[in-house]
């Protein structure tokens, strides 16, 4: 039988340690925020009060194993698995497209065993682990048309999500894999054509899609109606009366008025409540959640770990910057969550996943070792 300890030490040992200990903490920080913030939406929902507390903790042991098992994983078994995510995903995505429930006029939603499942959140990871795989493939053999097919594959995701819709979960996946074509080394020039073709894409979204339209609309003000910016003005109205120290625990008053509080606008919460000092060491947390990985890969041999470290810590910065800015009205509202700490359990789920893949690739015989 073998020694379950020996096992524990020998995986703790091969792994990034201060990037776990980061993980952990965020973790903590959003069942601390949780306790805080979601019993006044549970409450408006006719739930219990801690009812999104107990769902939120419920699947925070799932979310370990997923990083434990992921971090144990080879190159070889990634690459693999990122396969059959990807196939997996898409089979969902349409799933959902055609039988999944509509919210707030999009159907991202897909009930699995009385659980609601957003494929998307999963697709993303195991997406960039692929375009990497076959960018690194091309690296070593130029015959092998790496770029293409994973433009390829790239293109076969878009057109689902689009009919969901879910541009911004579209524009995280297209700007990931431009990032990941410069870091290769792509021509400047492919990359800038690349680049503008998306643009225009984005600009014939705006006249296409209504949900996006109005959106954006919101945002520049230009339909002349204020009450469209509620979430918004309640906000940044949040961040000023929480101050340095904020209001404290279960003082606040955003999460009372705006309805995704507890999840898109969970940022405005930890102002109020825990002040700026709080949302400071929470951004932190982030800063070295990207930066150890990539310390960590800007040497490595390996072009595949390299390319998808880079990949999926891009995805995990374009999500805080995002989920942060649109709390603060920097950019248009977007649904997208905090990672770790906003109440969502594909968003967890998701997240710890990336986080396996990440503790997997920066393990010193990855690095060194394309195997």
């Amino acid at each position: 039988m073998p020694d379950i300890n020996s096992i524990f030490r020998k995986w703790f040992a091969s792994i990034d340690q201060l990037l776990l200990f980061t993980i952990l903490t965020l973790i903590a920080i959003g069942i601390w925020v949780s306790i805080a913030s979601t019993p006044a939406v549970a409450l408006k929902l006719g739930l219990s009060p801690f009812y999104f507390v107990k769902q939120h903790v419920l699947l925070i042991p799932i979310a370990l194993i997923f990083i434990v098992c992921l971090s144990a994983l080879q190159p070889k078994h990634i690459r693999l698995l990122s396969l059959l995510g990807y196939f997996v995903g898409i089979a969902l995505i349409v799933c959902t497209i055609l039988f999944g429930s509509e919210i707030k006029g999009a159907r991202r939603w897909l009930n699995i065993f009385g659980f609601s499942l957003q494929p998307s959140e999963f697709l993303k990871p195991f997406i960039t682990i692929l375009t990497a795989w076959l960018i690194a493939k091309q690296y070593k053999n130029r015959k092998f048309q790496g770029i293409f097919i994973s433009l390829l594959s790239i293109c076969l995701v878009i057109p689902l999500l689009l009919l969901q819709p879910d541009v911004g979960m579209m524009l995280v996946i297209v700007t990931t894999w431009l990032a990941q074509l410069f870091i290769s080394g792509l021509s400047i020039i492919m990359i800038l054509t690349f680049m503008i073709s998306s643009l225009g894409a984005l600009t014939s979204l705006y006249f296409v899609l209504p949900h996006f339209n109005d959106r954006v609309n919101r945002f520049i003000g230009s339909n002349g109606d204020d009450t469209d910016l509620y979430q918004v003005h309640k906000s940044l109205e949040a961040f000023k009366s929480g101050g340095l120290l904020g209001k404290g625990p279960g003082e606040g008053i955003v999460k009372m008025q705006v309805p995704d509080s507890h999840s898109d606008f969970i940022f405005s919460v930890i102002g109020e409540e825990f002040g700026l000092l709080v949302c400071i060491i929470i951004i932190a947390l982030f800063v070295v959640l990207a930066l150890r990985p990539l310390i960590k890969v800007i040497k490595s041999s390996s072009i595949f770990c390299y390319s998808a470290v880079f990949g999926i810590v891009f995805q995990i910065i374009v999500q805080v910057t995002v989920n942060i800015s649109t709390a603060l009205n920097i950019i248009p509202t977007k649904g997208m969550t905090l990672p770790f700490i906003s109440y969502g359990g594909s968003s967890l789920l998701a997240s710890s996943v990336s986080i396996g893949f990440l503790l997997a690739l920066t393990k010193y015989n990855s690095l060194m070792y394309d195997n």
